[in-house]
């Protein structure tokens, strides 16, 4: 695994970026108030309504993992290989 290990949002941190950015728009809320209704918004979210936000988890979460992947494997063929002295 690389030092630098990727991150990636959860479903209801996903959510609650685009669902914030509405919001803001309001410019009498403070960002607990923000925070706050986006909280309760998802908690009372019908799973139906939450699937897209569950499925871009998931095709975000295996894109970075192949990406890793890929980058963990090219790091592997740029290091020599270590000859043992006799």
């Amino acid at each position: 695994m690389s030092d630098k290990s990727k991150t990636y949002q959860n479903a209801f941190q996903i959510f609650k970026e685009r669902y914030s950015k509405k919001l803001k728009k309001d410019k009498t809320l403070t960002q607990n108030d923000i925070d706050d209704l986006v909280l309760q918004k998802w908690k009372f979210l019908p799973d139906d309504q939450r699937e897209p936000y569950k499925k871009r988890f998931e095709k975000t979460k295996v894109k970075l993992t192949q990406q890793e992947e890929q980058t963990n494997n090219s790091d592997e063929e740029k290091q020599p290989s270590k000859k043992v002295k006799q």
